[in-house]
């Protein structure tokens, strides 16, 4: 019988939860929380077909699995977002440091991502 060694469980920890690829994208993004109805603005740092990490500026922090609505401004100058153009979405991991949160969010439904993404 052999017995996993140290850098064996380290890589094993290692393991990719995400399901599709990252790009990174820097756009203004629109949030929207679905409890409260607030919404909130941020920038994105990164983004995939099944979700965004975002840069956030605001006092309250976003919790896991809290449900959200997102606008990420795909084209240059896109100063105005619909409601239309909102998806829903769920926060899988939020960081807060002060007033600026970094927040990873996973969409309901996967989306093609835009072509400047």
């Amino acid at each position: 019988m052999t017995f996993p060694t140290a850098s064996t469980r380290l890589s094993t920890a290692k393991i990719e939860r995400r399901s599709c690829a990252r790009r990174p994208f820097a756009a203004p993004v629109k949030l929207r929380c679905i409890q409260t109805g607030r919404y909130l603005a941020g920038q994105t740092h990164n983004v995939s077909a099944s979700g965004a990490l975002m840069e956030i500026y605001h006092p309250s922090k976003l919790v896991r699995g809290q449900r959200m609505e997102v606008g990420i401004a795909w084209q240059p100058n896109t100063a105005v977002l619909e409601s239309d153009q909102l998806v829903t979405a769920t926060v899988v991991r939020s960081l807060a440091i002060g007033a600026l949160q970094y927040v990873a969010l996973r969409y309901d439904q996967p989306m093609e991502l835009a072509a400047s993404a």
